[in-house]
């Protein structure tokens, strides 16, 4: 199987990168296509139509390949994989909620290959993304593998999931790929460094947590954080925390999950976060973040390469836009660190949330998380 990786600032870029690489005698059947909300993705849509090429399409924040960050622009990652060895699959959450529509993808993905791996990117809901890993998993077991991120900007938390004749705002589309002829292996990795004492949530509800060790949550973090917030506004109730202090969340089975603070509330002095936490549950607050960061995910893959999956041909990355936040031009080194790495084509966009498993553990719904997928043809 052959990758190639396109970016370019317009459709008409696009196209006149893809005519060429056709006219060379490439054949791409199907392309992963992540773009700035800036671009026109019905534009990109009707091009890759036109050539008969499947489409695993989302709009972002800001996306990349192995040459870069597109800076509003688009990237492309070809691939000539056998038809017979992929399956698109799109739900829309207006028809049902993303925990069936996640069960029936699995169900699909089990009619279509005895042993299916599932790549999603999914547009931000009002349920937490968790309901996806559980609705796959219901159908499809625990130790299914699920990789991929939640698409949408950083303001709105708005985008548009697509393929070649369907698109929506609320809903999920997953590639299934046939693991008996395509392997793939990933992780989801962090780096943060744990910071403080054990703690407990005591009262939460819904995405909110009320108390921690039976104290307002506002003021744990802030003792632990400092008052760092991403709004100066001191009349808003409801204020933008930084995102450089996920928690970090046991979870039994799947090992540790972070989970990123999101907002708080200075009437109630509780703090939102990027997915449900649950009474009773343990976590520990991370340290900001620095070089071993970035040097743990690149070492995650090299760790993977050199011990049992030595070449792919080409990689995927959704890397948590809180990542970005935090590490700033940073971030570059280490997505410069993964493309050498495999030093193969490769795509990715900087995502709402991450969907992956931590080495040892099963699949999980992420933030401040990079994760990563190699594919190669068996």
């Amino acid at each position: 199987m052959q990758a190639k990786s396109i970016i370019g600032k317009s459709a008409a870029e696009i196209k006149a990168a893809l005519d060429q690489s056709i006219a060379e005698g490439y054949k791409p059947t199907l392309a992963f296509v992540f773009m700035s909300l800036k671009q026109e993705w019905p534009a990109v849509q009707a091009l890759l139509n036109q050539e008969g090429i499947a489409i695993f399409g989302a709009t972002t924040a800001e996306a990349f390949t192995e040459k870069g960050i597109s800076n509003a622009g688009i990237t492309l990652l070809l691939l000539d994989i056998d038809p017979h060895y992929f399956k698109l699959v799109f739900k829309d959450f207006e028809q049902s909620s993303p925990f069936q529509s996640a069960g029936e993808i699995a169900e699909t993905g089990l009619s279509s290959f005895p042993n299916p791996a599932f790549i999603i990117v999914a547009t931000v809901t009002k349920s937490p993304g968790n309901d996806i890993i559980y609705g796959i998993e219901e159908k499809a077991g625990a130790d299914v593998t699920i990789i991929g991120g939640l698409a949408g900007d950083t303001q709105k938390l708005e985008g548009t999931v697509f393929t070649n004749n369907t698109s929506g705002k609320n809903g999920i589309l997953c590639l299934v790929l046939d693991k008996d002829k395509i392997e793939v292996k990933g992780l989801a990795v962090s780096g943060w460094k744990p910071l403080g004492t054990v703690k407990k949530v005591t009262k939460s509800e819904g995405l909110w947590i009320h108390t921690i060790d039976d104290q307002p949550a506002m003021d744990v973090v802030e003792k632990y954080t400092g008052n760092l917030t991403l709004d100066s506004n001191e009349t808003n109730k409801i204020v933008k925390l930084n995102s450089t202090y996920p928690l970090q969340v046991n979870r039994q089975e799947s090992g540790q999950t972070m989970i990123p603070t999101l907002f708080l509330n200075k009437e109630t002095r509780a703090v939102m976060c990027g997915q449900q936490v649950p009474a009773g549950t343990t976590f520990r607050f991370s340290l900001p973040p620095d070089f071993d960061v970035i040097d743990t995910v690149v070492e995650s893959s090299r760790s993977v390469k050199e011990n049992n999956f030595p070449e792919a041909d080409a990689l995927l990355i959704f890397s948590c836009v809180g990542r970005l936040e935090s590490l700033g031009p940073m971030i570059s080194e280490e997505l410069q660190g993964l493309a050498r790495t495999w030093e193969k084509p490769m795509a990715g966009f900087f995502s709402l949330g991450e969907f992956g498993s931590i080495a040892g553990g099963k699949p999980e719904f992420h933030g401040t998380t990079c994760s990563w997928v190699a594919l190669k043809e068996k």
